[in-house]
């Protein structure tokens, strides 16, 4: 019996040893992957890994894979991260001063225990107890007692000596920063600078995201004030909405200034991670900015047309209302060749009536029209709980103060700072040696063809004209000067033109170019005919409003009726154009091709279209999904399907909500299917919504569920040398 208790004693014994042993060994570290993934260089670079400090506008990051740390510049991070860095190193505090210029980091972990080693420890000097009273009361069992305490004290020696953190690393990994193009000088005979610095950038989709909202939240409600404006759209996360546009407004532009500095303008790109960030609940500051003190580089507010407002002050302290440089919008053209108000654009209530903001100022706040309200010195005033600024007739027209809490870009000096951050510009001249052209004054500006434009200016008497366009892939743009009886000489043009010799410039902007028109106040050639014809011919003139890149280039009937589906980006042998494969990513979106259909059968409810392909017997690629779309639509212009009222799928790597363009790396032939269908109505299956869930396949099954009262489909082959 006794025997039987030994055996027991000593078994109970050397279980709980072992097991506590395993327990220790197997819980000594947090195995989970942490870190975030941050995206860097325009999506080219991703890496995993934890923020660590931020100095001299440097980030310095440790990569979980390799634990080595890293050092990138701050404006190489979408907004969204240069924001979150921003906060976390305020939060961090500040660096000691007395720290050395960053050439290497040293990094004093502290050693801690966590809370499951303490417990684990608990749990070994219970077992401790327990093994000394067995060695007192059982003789026979001392030998395993002994050899399990000494395991058990050896494994408290390393849970003493060991911590939680991870290994310190080996070496830091710098990395040299990405070139920036440098900022414009400033000249003191120029109007102003461009709307951001150059330590913003232009990258990563990823910054902004789609928040789901349920009706009357209020980003529904922010989004409701700018839904009038196609060439806007609006995307939020938590703590901020970012205004997506290609400041691009749906009115004319540079009619009525009297002093102009050789500026035409062109589409901008102020999307995804280079879009405008605003705050959803706006605070008011500490200590607010006065206006006439600072902020006279960047924007103010953005319009809700998508168009950013500057203050009224130019970068010499000058009203550009007073003098001359403001537009009969309120508007003109910065270095960038970008278009921008100077004043609060009150002209859209006519669009959207008096109660609805016609801004929002980057701290957070909206912006309305006139009123009779009294308005305090920042004219502004509160609608029960919530501030608002207004428009004034007297100077500076609008937030003479800045009430809400901006950053101020650490780079600039009062009084040409500028909030921090704002996207950057899309230059595509050299317009350091631009000056203002004396006695000017811009008398008409149209659009003549598919991004083609003709911008007249007069000087005593005479007319003369910058008409330029652009194409795509590579973006090209080409702008030529002459007078209205087509002399290209004496020409008064101060620094536009490099070479006096020559009055055509080509310029290529591999990074951006888009297809805008001129809303109502498109192809009104008749006035400026004479000046127009003098252009070598590239331009086409006429009234025909339909787009040329529309146009029919292959096309394919039904043989139950006559509709027709066509796309010009193919030709009449059905290959697809060289301009069309591969196409560059912009956000992470490419380019669709443009497609065009007529004659859509009686009954059709809602249309469908799909681009996909058989690489292999059992797989199908989508490169297109569409749904929803309006039987009142004929087309989807080039890059458009991303603008549609319509619902999109995937791309055909189902990461986003986009097209895939044909660029096969191996040589050969591909074969690809355009297919339109016109359908008694949109299937209930598929979602009120884009969707990365419906690619072909899931289009395919849903159509069972209506009746098709036709289908198209258009075969081409994309070839590879």
């Amino acid at each position: 019996m006794i025997h039987s208790s030994n055996k027991f004693v000593q078994s109970f014994v050397l279980i709980f040893t072992l097991s506590s042993y395993f327990f220790c060994f197997s819980h000594t570290g947090d195995h989970s992957k942490k870190g975030k993934l941050w995206m860097l260089q325009n999506d080219t670079i991703s890496i995993q890994a934890n923020f660590i400090l931020f100095k001299n506008q440097a980030v310095y990051l440790r990569e979980l894979n390799s634990n080595k740390i890293i050092d990138f510049p701050l404006n190489d991070f979408s907004m969204k991260d240069q924001l979150l860095i921003l906060k976390q190193h305020k939060l961090s505090g500040r660096i000691n001063s007395h720290q050395e210029k960053i050439s290497h980091i040293e990094i004093n972990e502290v050693k801690k225990f966590s809370k499951t080693k303490v417990e684990i420890a608990l749990m070994v000097l219970f077992f401790l107890v327990i093994f000394f009273v067995n060695l007192l009361d059982f003789s026979k069992v001392r030998k395993p007692t002994l050899i399990s305490l000494f395991c058990l004290i050896f494994t408290m020696v390393l849970i003493a000596c060991s911590t939680d953190e991870e290994n310190i690393p080996d070496e830091i990994v710098s990395t040299p920063p990405t070139p920036k193009p440098d900022p414009p000088a400033i000249d003191t005979s120029t109007t102003d600078s461009t709307s951001a610095s150059d330590t913003t950038s232009s990258i990563n989709e990823s910054s902004t995201t789609d928040n789901i909202v349920t009706e009357g939240t209020l980003i529904n409600t922010v989004i409701s004030h700018f839904e009038d404006y196609s060439g806007v759209t609006i995307t939020s996360d938590e703590e901020y909405f970012y205004v997506n546009s290609y400041s691009w407004p749906e009115h004319g532009m540079g009619v009525g200034i009297t002093s102009w500095q050789e500026q035409v303008p062109i589409p901008q790109n102020y999307t995804g991670g280079n879009s405008w960030v605003i705050p959803l609940n706006p605070e008011m500051a500490d200590e607010p900015l006065s206006t006439s003190d600072h902020l006279l580089k960047g924007a103010l507010a953005i319009a809700i047309n998508g168009v950013p407002i500057f203050n009224v002050y130019n970068n010499r302290g000058e009203n550009a209302y007073l003098i001359g440089e403001l537009d009969d919008w309120g508007g003109h053209f910065g270095r960038g060749d970008d278009y921008h108000y100077h004043l609060i654009p009150t002209h859209l209530e006519e669009t959207v009536g008096t109660e609805q903001p016609l801004a929002y100022a980057l701290d957070g706040y909206p912006i309305y029209g006139y009123t009779n309200e009294t308005l305090d010195e920042a004219f502004g005033r509160y609608e029960g709980d919530n501030y608002r600024y207004h428009a004034k007739t007297e100077a500076p027209y609008y937030m003479p103060i800045v009430m809400g809490k901006v950053t101020i870009d650490p780079n600039s000096t009062a009084p040409e700072d500028q909030i921090y951050p704002q996207p950057v510009q899309n230059p595509i001249r050299a317009s350091n040696n631009f000056k203002p052209v004396n006695g000017a004054s811009v008398t008409g500006f149209i659009q003549t063809g598919t991004n083609a434009f003709s911008f007249e200016y007069t000087v005593n008497g005479i007319k003369y004209y910058v008409n330029y366009n652009w194409d795509c892939c590579p973006c090209t743009f080409t702008y030529t000067y002459v007078d209205e009886n087509g002399g290209i000489a004496n020409l008064p043009t101060y620094g536009a033109i490099s070479d006096t010799s020559q009055n055509t410039g080509v310029y290529n902007n591999v990074s951006f170019c888009q297809d805008v028109n001129l809303g109502a106040f498109e192809y009104i050639a008749a006035d400026y005919s004479s000046g127009l014809n003098a252009v070598s011919g590239e331009m086409d003139i006429s009234n025909d409003t339909s787009s040329n890149s529309d146009s029919v280039g292959f096309s394919v009937t039904s043989d139950k009726s006559n509709f027709t589906l066509s796309s010009s980006a193919i030709d009449s042998e059905g290959t697809i154009l060289d301009d069309y494969k591969c196409e560059q990513k912009v956000n992470g979106v490419e380019k669709s091709i443009p497609i065009a259909w007529s004659n859509i059968p009686d009954g059709t409810g809602s249309i469908a279209i799909s681009i996909h392909a058989f690489p292999k017997a059992n797989e199908i690629n989508s490169y297109l999904t569409l749904w929803n779309i309006d039987p009142n639509v004929t087309e989807i212009s080039y890059g458009g399907a991303n603008d549609g009222v319509w619902y999109m799928g995937p791309n055909k790597d189902g990461a986003s909500i986009s097209y895939s363009s044909p660029c096969s790396p191996s040589s050969g032939s591909s074969t690809y299917y355009l297919t339109i269908y016109a359908l008694s109505e949109t299937p209930s299956s598929l979602p009120e919504n884009d969707s990365l869930t419906v690619n072909y396949s899931t289009l395919l099954e849903s159509l069972s569920e209506v009746t098709i009262v036709d289908e198209i489909i258009l075969e081409y082959v994309s070839v590879t040398d």
